[in-house]
């Protein structure tokens, strides 16, 4: 594989929102049907896809990674019967920076590297360290768990699938994109 940087374009509207839109249900979908161990009955469940909206990020760009999280979380919640008043503000921004942050800092083709697939892992990595104290305000705010409980279960359902399936993933699927020429634009 050719280690030539990838010149990516902005893409037209229509593809923008169907890729998001597809994003979001991949990711909202695959949340409400691999997130059946309750950490905290009725707010935090194990996720082991959490990744997605890092990966999503990184192939995609920032704004569809923050899309793909913020609306795919809100997804599951509303789907899940989850939804509650912390949702569309701190789980949406919470979220969504797991998608925005490996997005901004990682390009499909760090994957093709060692130290660029480390920087994918540790940058996906930080942003979830981000997003748990977020979405532990909201669910602390609105009743749900309290913050320390809720940091606590937060960082035990989502990190390690960050950590572990991010890197996974962009390797398994970056290299086959980029040779087919089917990374073209980011947003």
């Amino acid at each position: 594989m050719s280690s030539e940087a990838v010149k990516y374009s902005r893409p037209d509207a229509l593809t923008a929102i169907a890729y998001t839109v597809m994003a979001a249900a991949v990711t909202g979908v695959g949340f409400l049907l691999t997130a059946p161990i309750p950490l905290i009955p009725g707010a935090i469940h194990w996720r082991v896809l959490a990744f997605l909206p890092c990966v999503f990020g990184v192939l995609f760009g920032p704004v569809i990674g923050f899309l793909a999280g913020a609306l795919g979380n809100t997804l599951w919640a509303v789907l899940g019967g989850y939804f509650n008043p912390a949702t569309p503000v701190f789980d949406l921004i919470g979220v969504g920076l797991t998608g925005l942050i490996p997005g901004l800092f990682c390009k499909p083709e760090d994957s093709l590297s060692s130290k660029g697939l480390l920087k994918i892992t540790i940058i996906s990595f930080i942003s979830g360290v981000i997003m748990v104290p977020i979405v532990a305000i909201g669910f602390d705010w609105v009743g749900v768990a309290p913050f320390g409980p809720a940091i606590m279960f937060l960082a035990l359902s989502d990190l390690p699938p960050i950590l572990i399936g991010t890197p996974i993933v962009v390797k398994a699927v970056v290299p086959s994109l980029l040779r087919r020429k089917l990374l073209k634009w980011r947003l």
